[in-house]
């Protein structure tokens, strides 16, 4: 009997198959690619959802919205001070001059953390647990600064767990607001030297903001340059160009009323360096003098800082100081403060982002369902 041999692949139709193979990946990733960025931006809605609704029960349980607290949390100066000059960490006692992350631990299930931050002492959990409500995925990382906590004064600014959301500035702003000094002129004053209860705060309740609470955002996404995306914390990172930008990204336990980590859209009255009373608006463009609602004047040499109001995507080297953005196509997330969270295109001129930010602005605004 003959036996018929089976005959193998040519080199040409081997190369034909891997080419198909080739074509059908290529195809294939893009569909993935889209699949995972929409399921990362579902979990980052769901995020905002959390902290949007953590803002409400904090609202609800203390009168008020949480500010940004102050500067070291003042606590030696005002008390219950404990510890040493080093001893800095987050803790109930002090939670009145923390920052606003710090502020809704345990209205995000984080009861825990809240209540032990720096036990065990000196390196407490704190400053090595990462907090997922507080992270988009598609930013990827730990999680946590690449500064460690070495138990310094400065570690408060460098060390801990990062955020990729911030609060609205000009609806929340610090305990250390603008106010008014002995010459007339715009500071940030001594009265966070004093108790909190004599600190210059919005004190910002449901009720105050008049111009809408549908149409008056909460807490978004930050912008960031990717480059930060392997550099969390607050660092340099290198450009392009052969300088060095700011990532914008304190982590959680900064406070105080120009933190680029937990605020964005900060203004003349949360940032007393912005202020200033000098000249009269200008008609043809208000936002080049003056941030509506604000008791202070956008100082001289301002007329720039309209621009920073602006939604833009994660890319190499960008100017992330003041700006909303996101790593995804087509716009930024936003949490309202009516709880919904919508996209904000980043085609959306500052004249509307302004708007959105002011909570007692006066402007004849409707954003569109």
């Amino acid at each position: 009997m003959s036996r018929r041999t089976r005959e193998a692949f040519t080199l040409i139709e081997l190369l034909v198959v891997i080419a198909i193979i080739a074509v059908l990946i290529g195809l294939l990733l893009p569909a993935v690619q889209k699949v995972r960025e929409a399921a990362a931006r579902i979990q980052s809605t769901n995020n905002l959802k959390q902290i949007g609704l953590a803002f409400a029960s904090y609202a609800d349980a203390n009168g008020e919205f949480p500010h940004n607290g102050t500067w070291n949390y003042t606590a030696w100066v005002w008390g219950p001070y404990q510890g040493n000059w080093t001893y800095t960490d987050p803790r109930p006692q002090v939670a009145a001059g923390c920052s606003w992350p710090y502020k809704i631990l345990p209205y995000i299930e984080q009861g825990n953390l809240y209540t032990n931050w720096g036990v065990p002492y000196p390196n407490g959990i704190g400053w090595t647990t990462p907090i997922k409500t507080f992270l988009d995925p598609s930013r990827g990382g730990s999680g946590l600064s690449t500064k460690a906590y070495t138990g310094l004064n400065g570690d408060l600014y460098n060390a801990g767990p990062v955020t990729d959301y911030a609060a609205n500035g000009l609806l929340i702003g610090s305990g250390e607001n603008t106010l008014t000094n002995s010459s007339g002129n715009p500071d940030f004053g001594n009265l966070w030297t004093g108790q909190p209860s004599t600190w210059k705060t919005f004190h910002r309740k449901y009720t105050s903001i008049t111009d809408g609470s549908s149409n008056t955002v909460c807490v978004g996404t930050k912008a960031m340059a990717t480059q930060t995306y392997s550099l969390r914390g607050n660092n340099k990172i290198a450009l392009s160009n052969g300088t060095q930008g700011d990532t914008n990204d304190s982590p959680i336990a900064g406070s105080g009323p120009d933190q680029m980590g937990t605020l964005r859209s900060m203004g003349p009255d949360t940032t007393w360096y912005m202020a200033g009373n000098p000249g009269a608006m200008n008609p043809a463009d208000p936002y080049a003098t003056d941030i509506p609602g604000s008791a202070y004047r956008l100082a001289n040499g301002w007329t720039w800082f309209k621009f920073t109001f602006q939604i833009v995507q994660d890319q190499k080297d960008l100017d992330s100081w003041n700006r909303w953005g996101s790593p995804y196509s087509g716009g930024g997330l936003f949490a309202m403060c009516d709880g919904s969270v919508r996209t904000l295109t980043y085609s959306t001129p500052y004249q509307t982002v302004i708007p959105l930010m002011t909570p007692a602005g006066g402007e004849v605004f409707q954003l569109d369902n």
